[in-house]
């Protein structure tokens, strides 16, 4: 369980870093205002919630492990192709 835990934090340490930086580059992006609510919102839930699981709000299981890389590569594709569309 320990060993999971460690895993989980160093994905989401990168997966963090990551939306944070996607989250500030679409400030500087002409869009819609409701496309750029939908998508600060959804990073903004992305972002909280490894922070329940640190916290132990949410037990690490193995379907969270492979369900938030999957969440979270779906969310970088929809913004990279909201960005360029």
């Amino acid at each position: 369980m320990i060993l999971i835990r460690i895993f989980l934090l160093a994905f989401n340490v990168a997966a963090v870093t990551y939306l944070i930086y996607r989250l500030l580059q679409i400030y500087s992006v002409p869009m819609q205002a409701s496309k750029k609510v939908l998508i600060v919102v959804t990073g903004i839930f992305l972002l909280i919630l490894p922070t329940t699981i640190i916290a132990g709000i949410i037990k690490p299981s193995f379907t969270y492990l492979f369900i938030y890389p999957v969440a979270i590569s779906l969310f970088v594709y929809l913004i990279r192709k909201s960005t360029y569309d």
